[in-house]
C-alpha cells in the first residue's frame, strides 16, 4: 500500500487551489528569472531559501530555485533539509511515506536514499515530526513547477532537531551523490525583532554564511541554523564558494516594521563552476572555441535534422542528453539563425541556458526555420544550398553598467559585444552579427531600442543593459556539398 503524506499547510502557508499556485509560483519564478542576481551564473550544487508563506518569502526563495533551472533534465533527486518546527527530538527525522502530496500532485520518495540516511545511529523514523511541518513542505510546489508536476525526481525530506551540526553534515555527505543530485537548505533567519535590529542580525548572518562560519551560527541567527552550519562545514570542506542571491523580511512585504521575520537565499557551487564564474569571458570564449572545433559539424547536423524532421513532422527532432558527449548533454544558450541567398530568413534562440545544448540546438532550429513572426514557414523547395544555416554559442548576460545614453554608445564594442536593453516590460537582443549591418554604435543602439518596442530616441532613467558574446559556426564553414541532404 503506498504511503502518501497529505499536505499540512496547503491553504494556510500556500494556496489550496492548484490553478491559483500555479499562478502564484509561475510569476514569482518568472520574475526571479529576470533579476540580475541569478543571471550568469552556472547551475550551484545547493540552496539555501526561506521557508514562510509564499507572500512572505516567495520571491526570495524563487531567486533560490531559479539558479537551478537548467537541471531540470539532470536533476534525479533532491535532499530537503529542514528545522523541525512542530516538535523536538533527538537527531534527525524522515517520515514513513511513499510519496509527499501539494495540491499540484504527489511527490516520489527516493526510498533508497532515506534507507541510506536511516543507517546513521543519529537518524530515524519519526511521523509525527512530519505530520504539521511546512518548512519542507513549502519548498515542494516550486520543485513541482520547476521540475514538472508529473516529473519522477525523488525527494528525501529531512527534518533536524536535537543534534550538532557535524551531524546533519554526515548525513549530507552521505546523500551527496553527483550531477543527478540537488541539496535543498531550508531556512528563516531572525524572529520576532524590530526592522532595524533584524537587519543588522540577518547582515551578521550573511557574512557567517559567506565566510562559511559554521561555527559560530545559532538558531537565534536563523531557525535552520544547523541544516545550513551542516552545509557549510560540507562546502567548506570541498573548497566550494558561496553566492548571497537576496535577503529581505516580512516588514518589507507587509510595511509592519515593529516584529519581523527574516529571510535569504544563498547559492553554493562547486569550485569548478565557481571558477567559470569567475574568469568569465575568457573560460566562455576558450571552452566554445574548443566546443566548435570539436563537434561544430554534429552540432550543425542536429539542426539540419531538426528542420528536416520538422518538414516531415511539424516538430522538432526530439534528442536525449545521453546520446551526447559532456559539451552537447550540459546547459546552453544559443541562437540558431537561416539566411536565403544572403538575406535573413529566420533567426530564433535563447538567453540563458535552460536545457542541455544539444536540445537547445535542435529546438530553436525548428523554431527559426517554422516558427519566426517575422517569415512564414519554410518550405520544403527552400531547402536548397541557398539556404545557410548558422548556430552562435551564447556567454551568460552580465549586467552592463552605464551612466546615462552617451556613456552606453562610448562602451559598446562594435564586431564583439551582444546587448539585451530592457525598460521596464520591453526588451530587445541584438546578437554580435548585428554589427555587419550597423557597425556604428549609435545606429546599433537606436536600432535596438527599436526592437525592443521603443522609440529609437527614447531614453529613461529605468533603462539596463546586460552584455554578452557569442562563439559560432556556419554551414559554409564546413564547406561540405549537400549539406542539407547529407546522410
Amino acid at each position: 500500500m503506498t504511503i502518501i503524506r497529505p499536505p499540512a499547510v496547503a491553504g494556510t502557508f500556500y494556496p489550496n487551489d492548484a490553478d491559483i499556485l500555479r499562478s502564484e509560483i509561475d510569476g514569482l519564478m518568472d520574475a526571479a528569472l529576470h533579476s540580475d542576481a541569478v543571471s550568469g551564473d552556472a547551475p550551484p550544487k545547493a540552496i539555501i531559501v526561506p521557508h514562510a508563506g509564499l507572500m512572505f518569502s516567495g520571491a526570495i526563495a524563487a531567486l533560490g530555485f531559479a539558479t537551478v533551472r537548467a537541471l531540470k533534465d539532470t536533476i534525479k533527486r533532491i535532499v530537503i533539509i529542514g528545522p523541525a518546527h512542530r516538535m523536538a527530538f533527538q537527531g534527525i527525522a524522515l517520515a514513513r511515506a511513499d510519496q509527499f502530496a501539494t495540491p499540484l500532485g504527489n511527490m516520489r520518495c527516493d526510498l533508497p536514499a532515506l534507507q541510506k540516511a536511516l543507517a546513521l545511529p543519529h537518524v530515524q523514523m519519526l511521523d509525527d515530526a512530519h505530520r504539521l511541518e511546512h518548512g519542507l513542505e513549502i519548498e515542494l510546489p516550486f520543485i513541482q513547477r520547476l521540475f514538472g508536476e508529473g516529473s519522477d525526481i525523488g525527494i528525501v525530506p529531512l527534518l533536524v532537531s536535537r543534534c550538532s551540526p557535524r551531524q546533519v553534515h554526515e548525513v549530507i555527505e552521505k546523500l551527496w551523490g553527483g550531477p543527478e543530485t540537488l541539496i535543498v537548505i531550508s531556512s528563516d533567519l531572525s524572529h520576532f525583532h524590530d526592522y532595524d535590529t533584524a537587519q543588522r542580525m540577518d547582515n551578521r548572518t550573511r557574512a557567517m554564511i559567506e565566510n562559511f562560519d559554521a561555527e559560530n551560527i545559532d538558531t537565534t541567527d536563523a531557525c535552520g541554523a544547523l541544516p545550513v552550519a551542516g552545509m557549510l562545514i560540507a562546502a567548506r570542506n570541498r573548497g566550494m564558494k558561496i553566492k548571497t542571491l537576496g535577503m529581505r523580511n516580512s516588514g518589507d512585504v507587509t510595511g509592519d516594521k515593529s516584529r519581523v521575520v527574516g529571510y535569504g537565499a544563498w547559492a553554493v557551487y562547486d569550485a569548478k563552476a565557481a571558477n567559470m564564474q569567475g574568469d568569465g569571458e575568457d573560460d566562455f570564449t576558450k571552452a566554445t572555441e574548443h566546443l566548435i572545433k570539436t563537434h561544430g559539424a554534429e552540432m550543425l547536423d542536429l539542426c539540419r535534422q531538426s528542420i528536416l524532421h520538422g518538414i516531415e513532422t511539424g516538430a522538432p527532432l526530439q534528442v536525449s542528453p545521453n546520446e551526447f558527449g559532456p559539451e552537447l548533454s550540459a546547459p546552453g544558450a544559443c541562437f540558431v539563425t537561416l539566411k536565403k541567398a544572403g538575406q535573413l530568413r529566420g533567426c530564433i534562440g535563447s538567453i540563458m541556458a535552460h536545457a542541455p545544448l544539444a536540445t537547445d540546438l535542435c529546438e530553436n532550429a525548428f523554431k527559426a526555420a517554422f516558427r519566426d513572426p517575422r517569415f512564414a514557414g519554410l518550405g520544403r523547395d527552400e531547402i536548397n544550398e541557398d539556404l545557410e544555416l548558422s548556430i552562435s554559442v551564447l556567454s551568460p548576460p552580465q549586467p552592463f553598467p552605464f551612466d546615462g545614453e552617451a556613456d552606453l554608445i562610448g562602451k559598446l564594442t562594435p564586431f564583439e559585444d551582444g546587448i539585451i536593453l530592457s525598460d521596464g516590460n520591453r526588451r530587445g537582443l541584438f546578437l554580435p552579427q548585428v554589427w555587419d549591418q550597423l557597425p556604428d554604435p549609435k545606429d546599433f543602439l537606436a536600432q535596438l531600442k527599436r526592437k525592443a518596442g521603443l522609440p529609437m530616441d527614447h531614453w529613461s532613467a529605468n533603462m539596463r543593459a546586460e552584455r554578452f558574446i557569442t562563439r559560432g559556426i556556419s554551414s559554409r564553414d564546413i564547406q561540405a556539398s549537400g549539406f542539407w541532404f547529407a546522410r
